[in-house]
């Protein structure tokens, strides 16, 4: 071989060893990413993801606030401490202490104070300005977390080129236990502790998320329940103002916000359960014994709302949500919300007296009903009786129950939030789930897989049996996607949805085969007119 040869081959040798060089380096940043980084540096310091399905960049266990605990438990949320290290955002962070909820979601997590987290999918952390959802979890303001299997948000990200955000928050007696009249000013935000903690999220998101691939003026926040409260109490709490753009509520709304006397009392049964009476009784407890005192107090006070929820106490909360949101406290946010047709049905699983109790046995088991329908309880159940010749008693015990505890609540934030922002819509979600033979109807939470895109996630065959209608999956999840986008539902997947106001009541009708109706169930809404659904009681 001659020397010309040998040359030849040595120069070929030499930039084969610099590419693969080259290529290693590539990877290394980010293996399998297509050059998209996977270290992004926030404002605590720098992170380090991983790639997920899909494609999709994932950031698990981000802290977004310091973790609440020694002095400041029961203390508002501060920032995080800056990490000089890369931080591993490879795994979810603990859950906030809580006892299992009704499908056990919270005994295969870890559970901690130090619970103040976040998690991020991205499809890329490059320079896109892509719009941002941020969801909040619902579970009675006591259970669940933003790594619920049914949370999971490469769905989203995949399918709507969209940065989607998951968080936990306190719960509970250490995020909404008031102690103001316990502890003094210190602890005067003690009863909202949870909302701030939101607030806390939101500004980290502002702050970080195009790091992210995300745009932070196009923030949509939405959540199921106590999520779903809570972003209705995020339009109207001046803290969040300005944090977010579009807002969507899925079955929860205004009327189990509590005031300061009914919170006061609820903090004096939970202290005599705990056995202290100060304090320092208090800090000195660990969080067993708190989870322990709680569901002592949930057991006696449950029935009676959310005993453990949002409080207007002045400060963080200076007047009820829904009046401040009448007033134009979100007028400039786009706003989508509604209900399910069977919401209280969910509760047959816990309560199956629910299938047969009449009214007026309903009336005594939830104070709510009592407190809200009172001496028009008879005439009520008339008139929904003479729509309905074939329902049961407990048919009747539980579409009353459904509309005073979510549907009429929901409709009256969307006449507040109409009033004041053209761009809202109102939705009614109508399948019935064949689970026992259709008993649950289409119940509370049921709707979630299908926004998330996740019919086979765990557990959600107690809730859709085997073969939900993947068809209306496509449509809800497409619909969200369109709103955060724009804010406008609006897409080639549904018929034309006009926006919400109080001549007309356009409603979408998700089932299937979507439709809108005006003003759906008009007659069984004008019952309630007349009654206070946002007075800050304990219950409405």
């Amino acid at each position: 071989m001659s020397d010309n040869h040998m040359l030849l081959i040595s120069k070929k040798l030499v930039l084969t060893l610099l590419i693969v060089a080259l290529l290693g380096a590539v990877l290394a940043v980010c293996p399998g990413c297509g050059g998209r980084n996977l270290v992004v540096q926030t404002g605590s310091g720098k992170v380090k993801g991983q790639v997920g399905q899909g494609d999709i960049l994932v950031f698990k266990g981000i802290p977004y606030a310091r973790p609440p605990v020694g002095e400041l438990r029961w203390k508002p949320p501060e920032p995080p401490e800056p990490w000089s290290d890369t931080f591993k955002a490879a795994l979810y962070g603990p859950v906030a202490p809580q006892t299992t909820d009704t499908f056990g979601a919270a005994t295969t997590q870890e559970q901690s104070e130090d619970s103040l987290s976040l998690n991020v999918w991205t499809p890329g952390t490059d320079n896109e300005r892509r719009p941002v959802m941020v969801w909040i979890h619902g579970g009675g303001f006591t259970n669940g977390s933003g790594s619920d299997e049914w949370y999971e948000g490469s769905t989203f990200a995949m399918h709507g080129d969209v940065v989607m955000v998951t968080l936990n928050y306190r719960l509970g007696a250490l995020g909404f236990l008031y102690l103001g009249g316990v502890g003094g000013p210190e602890y005067g935000e003690s009863g909202n502790l949870g909302m701030l903690d939101q607030v806390a999220a939101l500004k980290w998101v502002r702050e970080n998320i195009a790091a992210f691939g995300g745009d932070p003026d196009n923030v949509t926040i939405f959540g199921e329940s106590a999520g779903s409260m809570s972003v209705c109490t995020l339009m109207g709490m001046p803290a969040a103002k300005g944090l977010f753009r579009r807002a969507i509520g899925e079955s929860g709304a205004l009327n189990l916000i509590n005031n300061v006397g009914y919170s006061s009392e609820i903090t004096g049964k939970f202290m005599t359960n705990a056995g202290v009476n100060d304090m320092a009784g208090m800090k000195s407890l660990t969080p067993e014994q708190i989870i322990k005192a709680q569901s002592d107090l949930m057991a006696k006070e449950g029935r009676s709302g959310t005993p453990l929820g949002p409080v207007i106490d002045g400060s963080v909360l200076p007047e009820p949500p829904l009046q401040a949101i009448a007033k134009g406290s979100a007028a400039g946010v786009d706003f989508l919300t509604g209900t399910n047709l069977d919401e209280v049905r969910l509760w047959m699983v816990d309560v199956p007296l629910l299938k047969v109790i009449p009214v007026n046995i309903a009336l005594q088991y939830m104070p709510m009903l009592k407190e809200a329908l009172g001496a028009r309880a008879g005439s009520i159940e008339a008139s929904y009786k003479s729509r309905r010749p074939d329902a049961t008693d407990g048919d009747i015990s539980m579409a009353i129950t459904t509309d005073v505890m979510f549907r009429v609540p929901g409709i009256r934030v969307v006449e507040a939030q109409s009033a004041q922002q053209p761009k809202t819509w109102m939705y009614l979600f109508t399948w019935p789930n064949p689970v026992q033979g259709g008993i649950l109807g289409a119940c509370h939470a049921l709707e979630i897989p299908f926004v998330f895109d996740h019919l086979h996630a765990g557990a959600t065959v107690q809730l859709l049996g085997n073969d939900p209608p993947q068809k209306l999956a496509d449509i809800m999840h497409n619909t969200w996607i369109a709103f955060a986008k724009t804010g406008d539902p609006n897409n080639k997947s549904i018929p034309n949805w006009p926006a919400y106001n109080t001549q007309t009541r356009a409603t979408m009708i998700f089932n299937v085969e979507p439709s809108v109706e005006n003003d759906p169930y008009g007659e069984e809404r004008r019952i309630y007119n007349g009654i206070p659904f946002d007075s800050a009681i304990p219950s409405l």
